[in-house]
């Protein structure tokens, strides 16, 4: 579902030349604008992107871009969005292992804020450039809310395991755990330098998820992973 503070224009007409190569429907016309949009972010950095940089990289006139995305900043939150399928992807894959459900929580969020630090366009997000961007509330709102419904499926299945601690609400758990998962990655991507990947999913285990199980659960997820002793 679209956000309501981003706007994407439904049945764009396809006006312009594309080059030589006019997209088969309106979603191909979508992508190839964000794709012409990434390679204005490359070359001029993504403040400094404007609307007739995108459009003269996908050889359409600026009108087409407005009729395909509401404004600049829709753009680029459609850009950051499209970026975080991978991510959602592999969060599922990490619920969808074996193990009890804190074991497979923390391997689904450490493994989300690392992959979120390795995307070009979802680090934005959460970098200090994100405070001077008016599209980053909007953006950072969906991806939150997009992660949030990925993680709730499993919450509610913990919650009817009697994993989840009995008072907990599953939907202001999920809430919760992408608010931590945000404040993780603001915190890295601001220059931090205590906080390493294995400080993170240390915190995440030993602070963050015991937070929300059950004392049987809590108790499973906490046990350190083990690791190769290192050579003597």
């Amino acid at each position: 579902m679209t956000p309501s503070r981003l706007r994407v224009v439904k049945g764009g007409t396809r006006a312009g030349t594309w080059g030589d190569r006019p997209p088969t429907d309106d979603d191909e016309a979508r992508s190839r604008l964000l794709d012409a949009a990434e390679a204005c972010y490359e070359r001029h950095g993504v403040s400094r992107t404007t609307v007739d940089d995108i459009a003269r990289e996908a050889s359409v006139h600026r009108t087409t871009v407005y009729r395909y995305f509401g404004s600049r900043d829709d753009v680029l939150a459609f850009v950051i969005l499209r970026d975080s399928a991978g991510v959602i992807q592999g969060a599922e894959r990490s619920m969808n292992g074996n193990g009890p459900f804190g074991k497979r929580l923390l391997d689904a969020l450490d493994g989300a804020i690392a992959a979120v630090e390795k995307s070009r366009w979802l680090s934005v997000l959460f970098s200090p450039e994100s405070l001077t961007m008016t599209v980053a509330a909007a953006a950072s709102t969906a991806f939150r809310d997009r992660i949030r419904e990925a993680l709730r499926p499993y919450v509610d299945a913990a919650k009817a395991s009697g994993e989840l601690r009995e008072q907990l609400d599953p939907d202001a758990v999920a809430d919760w755990l992408v608010r931590v998962a945000q404040m993780l990655l603001m915190d890295h991507l601001a220059g931090s330098q205590h906080n390493t990947r294995m400080d993170r999913r240390a915190t995440l285990r030993n602070f963050v998820i015991p937070g929300i199980l059950s004392p049987t659960a809590a108790d499973a997820a906490t046990v350190p992973t083990p690791t190769k002793s290192a050579k003597r």
